[in-house]
């Protein structure tokens, strides 16, 4: 049986995990160990001197025990995100960081091109040398991940972690931040509806589980108006097809405008980012925004703005989403029950729709 110092040594190792996960340094005092855990003094002393060998712990006379500089996690959070350039993500990665950095924490940041290689690279860094917390948007959200093993490692280490836009099934009890897609899309038909649109198409992203629960609101509120929709009326694409429209090739969507779009009277797009060269399709097809062909999105970004025809398009509160995920990651570290969080859309109406 082993002495009874080294079983008090790995049940402090688990009340330092805790502690560092939570942001705190110092670790209670002897007599106060000794009545947490009921073992003696000379005990409680053995085990800290052993934790301090390891390099855990750092003891200074007159003042306390504290968790050392190097212990894992203390004061990093790791956050993974899908793109560095995609017009969301500098504001979002801005509001994060504001958060941590105002209590102390240094964000490492990591980016996937939402891919699922490049998802597993950071989350083995990651596991290497864990942080107190992780925020993550996982990769291809809308398909089965072959990363669970690694975030099953994340759930038995206790590292807390919230997911941003769509969860996993693993771990279980994380939390999620993410928008109310299946109400915004609601909104978005139903103000279409009621603009007098009966054919209505829409452009959904496949890979990731925003464009299933867009699509999932876009039809309810089809059928519930009594226009269920074609399949002629809907279009998905992935990743690969949006990364060639962000370099100016614009094939998939031309066809899409005469395929798809051309009998209908108004679309729903997945984003702005896929609204606005969408726009610029229509019009090379001579066809008018909105006379024609009405458009509708979701983010309510600078593209907007930027397209000759103003979009229509849904929107959150400045910072709420970075900002939510950023404070939920902080509840779960000081070890408070955390929820998941589902942000409402509010309808800002330009020329488009």
């Amino acid at each position: 049986m082993a002495a009874k110092y080294l079983i008090l040594a790995a049940e402090l190792r688990q009340l330092c995990a805790q502690l560092h996960r939570q942001g705190e340094r110092e670790l209670p005092s002897e007599p106060e160990l000794c009545r947490q855990t009921g073992y003696s003094r000379q005990t409680v002393r053995h085990a800290l001197k052993l934790l301090e060998q390891e390099g855990s712990l750092i003891r200074i006379r007159g003042s306390g025990t504290y968790l050392a500089d190097s212990f894992p996690g203390i004061g990093r959070i790791a956050v993974i995100v899908c793109c560095e350039e995609e017009y969301l993500y500098p504001q979002l990665l801005r509001d994060i960081d504001s958060v941590f950095q105002q209590r102390d924490y240094r964000v490492e940041t990591y980016f996937t091109d939402n891919r699922i290689e490049k998802e597993r690279e950071a989350l083995a860094r990651i596991l290497a040398d864990p942080p107190a917390g992780i925020l993550i948007e996982g990769a291809k959200t809308a398909l089965p991940s072959p990363n669970l093993d690694l975030f099953t490692r994340i759930d038995k280490l206790g590292i807390p972690l919230v997911w941003l836009h769509a969860p996993h099934i693993v771990p279980v009890h994380s939390p999620c931040v993410q928008d109310d897609n299946v109400g915004g899309a609601q909104l978005l038909t139903r103000y279409l509806l009621d603009k007098g649109h009966r054919d209505i198409a829409g452009i959904f992203k496949y890979d990731d589980l925003q464009g299933h629960e867009r699509y999932r609101g876009f039809i309810k509120e089809l059928v519930y108006a009594g226009r269920p929709p074609t399949d002629a009326q809907i279009h998905w694409y992935g990743t690969e097809e949006r990364n060639a429209i962000l370099k100016g090739r614009l094939d998939w969507l031309h066809r899409v405008v005469h395929t798809c779009i051309t009998p209908c009277t108004a679309v729903i797009c997945y984003n702005d980012e896929i609204a606005y060269p969408l726009i610029q399709c229509l019009r090379a097809a001579a066809l008018r925004v909105p006379e024609d062909i009405a458009v509708v999105s979701f983010d309510n970004s600078h593209y907007c703005y930027l397209s000759p025809v103003p979009i229509t398009s849904l929107g959150h509160e400045r910072h709420q989403m970075g900002s939510s995920a950023a404070l939920t990651l902080l509840a779960m570290i000081r070890g408070k029950k955390a929820h998941s969080i589902h942000l409402p859309w509010t309808l800002y109406e330009r020329r488009s729709g």
